[in-house]
């Protein structure tokens, strides 16, 4: 990756420093969780296709591969709590659905 050249603040306007040292935090949180991943998938590919992968046991290649399931639930829970910690996504707009307004005229099935 290339290195972007560090941001001048004072360049931008006061009221929106917040928010992007806000967006650079994220960035810089995403990039260690995409170089943790990017390592998990090279143990994988270990465990995997390495040299020794053939003369695992089972019960040896079912064991990394539960370690690795669980450092990637460890990073992916990591990642949820990072971004619960931002903006709270927007809720669909609420639809008034079946409550008519009382004065059109009612048509009742028979």
């Amino acid at each position: 990756m290339s290195s972007t050249p560090p941001i001048d603040l004072s360049a931008i306007p006061e009221d929106q420093r917040d928010a992007v040292l806000a967006v650079l935090r994220e960035r810089d949180a995403l990039r260690e969780a995409n170089k943790r991943l990017e390592h998990l998938v090279a143990e994988l590919n270990q465990a995997v296709h390495g040299k020794r992968s053939e003369k695992l046991s089972e019960d040896e290649r079912q064991l990394a591969f539960e370690d690795l399931e669980t450092a990637v639930a460890e990073v992916e829970t990591q990642q949820n709590t990072q971004t619960s910690t931002g903006p709270a996504p927007r809720k669909p707009a609420r639809r008034n659905r079946g409550n008519l307004p009382k004065d059109l005229p009612r048509i009742k099935p028979v």
